[in-house]
């Protein structure tokens, strides 16, 4: 009398995000894919499920590097118009001035605008 009832066990975070991703895989959504989560610093979820390497069969694990093409773009060009509207750089500052080492191999005079449309001529990165 007077105390609360016990809390229904369930599954825990963790086996819910592998779920999802199980699913995904397993749907053929996804092929391959990883999730970690922190709160407060400490690792909570670590998932991942499906395959890195179609040519290998290498299955997916913690340590598997992933890129993020695409994953960094809003908030990247968000500060860039950011610090545009505030004065601290212009569309037309060459990206060598705020990087040096971007200059090299003929890309001294590519500006943030470039950058920005898309016409850097740039195709890819190196490691």
């Amino acid at each position: 009398m007077g105390s609360e009832p016990d809390a229904v066990p369930g599954p825990s975070l963790q086996q819910k995000v592998q779920g999802v991703l199980d699913e995904l895989v397993g749907t053929g959504a996804e092929r391959g894919l990883q999730v970690a989560v922190y709160h407060h610093g400490a690792l909570v979820v670590d998932a991942v499920a499906g395959v890195a390497d179609s040519r290998t069969g290498r299955r997916v694990a913690p340590e598997t590097p992933f890129f993020g093409f695409s994953a960094g773009k809003v908030m990247t060009s968000l500060v860039a118009h950011l610090l545009v509207k505030s004065g601290r750089i212009g569309y037309d500052t060459p990206v060598a001035e705020l990087w040096p080492r971007f200059g090299a191999h003929g890309k001294g005079t590519t500006t943030l605008r470039h950058v920005l449309t898309h016409s850097a001529g740039v195709p890819g990165h190196a490691p």
